[in-house]
């Protein structure tokens, strides 16, 4: 036991550095983040849609339209869904993992009523509980 206590008491002073360090946190200089350009729908200047160079993304952000046809907690069911959509529907179908809900999305739409048509003709396929949603979308350049 007093070899167990001795062990202990010399690893304690050996562990603890005697060095100094004079660090100071409000002279560190951080480099400005250069974020996406986040463009309105709405604008009518089309050089806005250009990816700005001095961004750290390439990708442009638009907030738009989508139609949502389908949350669910199963990952299995909305790539099953998303599978059968992409027939019809083609490439513009987005799976988002929001927790714990899997959601199935539809387009990129900048004009709602284009999202409005599609939501009906959702409805009339048998998808009842399609719905639009606000958000950002990858536009079509």
């Amino acid at each position: 036991m007093n070899y167990i206590c001795l062990l202990m008491v010399l690893s304690l002073g050996f562990s603890q550095d005697q060095k100094k360090v004079n660090f100071d946190p409000d002279k560190l200089k951080d480099p400005e983040p250069r974020w996406p350009k986040v463009v309105s729908p709405f604008s009518l200047d089309t050089k806005e849609l250009k990816p700005a160079g001095n961004s750290d993304s390439s990708q442009v952000i638009i907030e738009g339209f989508r139609v949502q046809v389908l949350a669910t907690s199963s990952q299995e069911n909305a790539d099953r869904l998303r599978d059968e959509l992409a027939i019809e529907y083609g490439k513009d179908i987005y799976i988002v993992f929001e927790a714990p809900n899997y959601k199935v999305r539809i387009g990129n739409f900048i004009d709602r009523r284009l999202a409005e048509k599609l939501r009906l003709e959702l409805i009339n396929k048998g998808y009842p509980s399609s719905w639009i949603i606000r958000t950002r979308i990858e536009p079509n350049i």
